[in-house]
């Protein structure tokens, strides 16, 4: 099957990459529709025999079996991410439809953006810079510096769940700021000696100042973090989530931050991130009353490095499909 005659729909934001962009046009029979609405690709899909189709890593929609029964020419459907939480993955297997993520490149490990995101957000929670912000945009200055108090993270403990990429680069950056590094991953056997791996979660949340979530959202991981783990932190924890939203019970969550067990968290991700309204989820609500939680749009991942990097390597994936 050669490439060239293939038809792929492009919904990735490609446009801000423009050699990128140049190469698929060059390079085969392509439909550009980033920032189009659910209707607007269920029209696609329903108008046009695509081969493949490359898309957004972040979509406002949940590509369901709904959506792909409209397009039975697919072939591969190539995410610029590591998770595909906003696929229904089942429907691609039984259609023996091919489903790529960054997870099958090597390309994976040279992208730092989440992990870099990860550590932004921990300063900013520990040293409280966004709610200083907005008290000087509010016209406040020294008169309320003792609401701004916060930690040095030398000398402080990070616990971080999960060791993979982003965990054993949040390891990285935490020590080179003279952190001490505590992790737990049943997974992974942890050879760096900066860090003390434990087998039990249980024994390591005490001890952890931060605790950092850096695992995948799986059957396993669906709400692991909840009242039984939050309430072995110490008090005073400052908790941070740039994982999944569903990975964490917000209602358990809430109430830790609400009784002060939980210092301050930061959060790039809420649950049910594609199928609500925002303005409904409950931590969200809480934070625009209160100053002790960040939540930011799930935007870790992007800066233009990642993506271009993210965004050629699934392009590639999919003309490679096709050239075999």
């Amino acid at each position: 099957m050669k490439f060239d005659s293939k038809k792929i729909l492009i919904s990735a934001p490609v446009d801000f990459l423009p050699e990128l962009k140049k190469t698929i046009q060059d390079e085969t029979n392509a439909l550009f529709s980033y920032g189009a609405d659910r209707d607007r690709i269920e029209t696609l899909l329903k108008d046009n025999a695509f081969d493949g189709w490359m898309i957004t890593p972040s979509p406002t929609y949940f590509i369901d079996r709904e959506m792909l029964t409209l397009c039975p020419s697919l072939k591969i459907i190539a995410t610029p991410s590591t998770g595909s939480n906003h696929i229904e993955v089942s429907y691609l297997q039984e259609k023996d439809i091919k489903l790529y993520t960054l997870k099958e490149s090597d390309i994976v490990n040279k992208i730092y953006a989440s992990s870099e995101y990860t550590f932004n957000l921990m300063i900013s929670v520990v040293r409280k810079t966004p709610f200083a912000f907005q008290s000087v945009l509010k016209g406040k200055w020294r008169e309320v510096e003792f609401d701004f108090r916060g930690r040095e993270l030398h000398g402080l403990t990070i616990g971080i769940i999960g060791f993979g990429r982003i965990g054993s680069n949040l390891a990285r950056y935490s020590l080179a700021f003279g952190m001490k590094i505590i992790a737990f991953d049943p997974y992974a056997t942890i050879e760096n000696h900066d860090v003390v791996q434990y087998n039990n979660i249980n024994e390591m949340l005490p001890k952890a100042d931060v605790v950092a979530v850096c695992v995948h959202l799986n059957q396993e991981t669906y709400k692991m973090i909840n009242d039984s783990v939050f309430s072995l932190m110490k008090d005073g924890v400052y908790f941070i989530n740039t994982s999944r939203g569903d990975i964490v019970d917000e209602n358990d969550f809430l109430k830790y931050l609400m009784n002060g067990k939980i210092e301050a968290a930061g959060v790039d991700v809420i649950s049910d991130e594609l199928t609500s309204d925002i303005n409904d989820n409950i931590l969200v609500k809480y934070a625009r009353k209160e100053d002790n939680l960040i939540i930011t749009p799930h935007i870790a991942g992007l800066t233009y490095d990642s993506e271009r990097k993210a965004q050629t390597a699934a392009y590639n994936a999919i003309k490679k499909f096709f050239n075999e």
